[in-house]
C-alpha cells in the first residue's frame, strides 16, 4: 500500500509538472499589447490586442482592424516592408505640399528606427500609432507638470531635438505653448488657454476632489495637422482630499475678495 501511494504521488507530481509546462507553453504562444491609434483630431482606436508571439506592430494593427468595424486600414508594400498608408481614409501625404505627413508609431514612448512590419512586439508593450508631419510642422510629446496642481497650475514640456550654433543635434526639454488644455471635472469638460509661457491656471471651482481627465491639443495653423501628440482618452490626474479642500477655501476667498472690490 505504501509503495502504491508513493507511486501515485510520483505520477501526480509528474502530471502537474507536465500541465504547468503545457500552460507555460500555451501562454508563450500569445502576447497582449495596448494599441492606441490617433487620427488628426481624435482617437480612432484604444484597446488591448492579443496576437501570436513574434508578431509585429503591423500584425497588431491588422488584428485591431479585423475585430473593430469602425477601423479601415490600408497598407502598401515598400522597400522597408509593409507600410500603413491610410487609416479610416486619412491617407499619408494628403495634407501638405511636401507630402511628408503620414503615419508614425511609438512603442513604450520610444520611436523605433524600423518600420511597423519589422518591430516585434512583446507582452505588455504600449503602442501609439499616430498621424503627423514631424519633418515640417513638427511633433511634440507632452510631459505634464503637476507640481503646483493644488494651486491650479498645470504646464507641459517636451524633450525636443534642437540644433546648436554648429548644427549639432541636442536633446532639450522645451515648454509647450499655444495649446488648448481640455480639463475634465465631474463628468464635464472645460477648455483652458495657457499664458504666453505655456502655463495654465485652472479655476479653483474645477479642482474638485478625485480623478480629472486631461487632454492637450495643438494644431498647425496652415495644415490643421496635430503638432502635439494627444494623451490617451483615459489619461487623468488625481486631486486628493486635502488639495481639493484647499482649492475650495481659495475659491471662497476669491469670491469674497471680488465682492470687496
Amino acid at each position: 500500500m505504501k509503495m502504491f501511494k508513493k507511486s501515485m504521488s510520483i505520477i501526480l507530481a509528474v502530471l502537474m509538472l507536465l500541465a504547468s509546462f503545457s500552460l507555460a507553453s500555451f501562454a508563450a504562444d500569445e502576447v497582449t499589447v495596448s494599441l492606441r491609434i490617433e487620427g488628426i483630431d481624435k482617437c480612432l482606436y484604444y484597446d488591448d490586442v492579443t496576437v501570436e508571439a513574434g508578431s509585429s506592430v503591423y500584425d497588431v494593427i491588422l488584428k485591431a482592424d479585423e475585430k473593430e468595424e469602425s477601423l479601415s486600414v490600408t497598407s502598401t508594400p515598400s522597400l522597408y516592408g509593409a507600410y500603413i498608408s491610410a487609416v479610416n481614409g486619412i491617407a499619408a501625404g494628403s495634407y501638405t505640399t511636401l507630402k511628408w505627413d503620414g503615419w508614425s508609431f511609438m512603442v513604450n514612448s520610444v520611436s523605433p528606427e524600423v518600420g511597423v512590419s519589422s518591430y516585434t512586439v512583446k507582452d505588455g508593450d504600449v503602442i501609439v500609432f499616430y498621424y503627423a508631419d514631424p519633418w515640417n510642422t513638427g511633433m511634440q510629446y507632452p510631459i505634464i507638470n503637476t507640481d503646483k496642481l493644488s494651486d491650479g497650475i498645470v504646464s507641459f514640456s517636451s524633450i525636443d531635438t534642437v540644433y546648436d550654433e554648429n548644427w549639432n543635434a541636442v536633446e532639450k526639454e522645451c515648454a509647450i505653448t499655444d495649446y488648448t488644455l481640455v480639463w475634465g471635472y465631474n463628468g464635464k469638460t472645460v477648455e483652458i488657454t495657457p499664458d504666453e509661457n505655456g502655463v495654465c491656471k485652472i479655476p479653483y471651482k474645477y479642482l474638485t476632489i478625485g480623478e480629472h481627465t486631461v487632454q492637450i491639443e495643438k494644431y498647425d495653423e496652415k495644415t490643421s495637422l496635430p503638432t502635439v501628440l494627444r494623451y490617451a482618452p483615459d489619461f487623468s490626474v488625481s486631486i486628493g482630499f486635502f488639495d481639493g479642500l484647499m482649492a475650495f477655501f481659495k475659491m471662497i476667498i476669491e469670491i469674497f475678495t471680488s465682492f470687496a472690490k
